[in-house]
């Protein structure tokens, strides 16, 4: 049986990807919303963001997901509020780079620092 959508059940929750440089954010976000996956990613400047859109239990949800360049480790650029009514936040690491995983910590305690952290964290 076929399920109609009511925009009225739309929910938007805000996702952030972060990590350090080069550890495969855009690449991730890119398979995730488009489907596509590239060997040769272009280096996200600032802040990028995609929308997937998907179907669970007769709603409609749309995930807004945030791409950072990965500066976030050396407090370089994102401010406190870029966290700001984030439901959730996934940080990526490069599996062949140690240092990116050893950095996980770091960037959770950047986070929790801001105030602004989802309560899972």
């Amino acid at each position: 049986m076929a399920t109609t959508m009511n925009p009225e059940n739309d929910s938007l929750f805000k996702l952030l990807l972060i990590g350090d440089l080069g550890v495969g954010k855009s690449c991730l976000l890119l398979r995730f919303v488009d489907d596509k996956y590239t060997e040769s990613p272009v280096s996200t400047i600032g802040v990028d963001s995609k929308i997937r859109t998907i179907e669970l239990e007769d709603k409609v949800i749309k995930l807004h997901i945030w791409d950072t360049a990965g500066q976030e480790r050396h407090h370089r650029w994102l401010p406190p509020n870029y966290y700001h009514g984030a439901h959730g936040i996934i940080v990526v690491y490069d599996i062949t780079n140690q240092e990116s995983f050893n950095n996980v910590k770091q960037l959770g305690l950047r986070i929790r620092s801001t105030g602004e952290a989802p309560e899972s964290l």
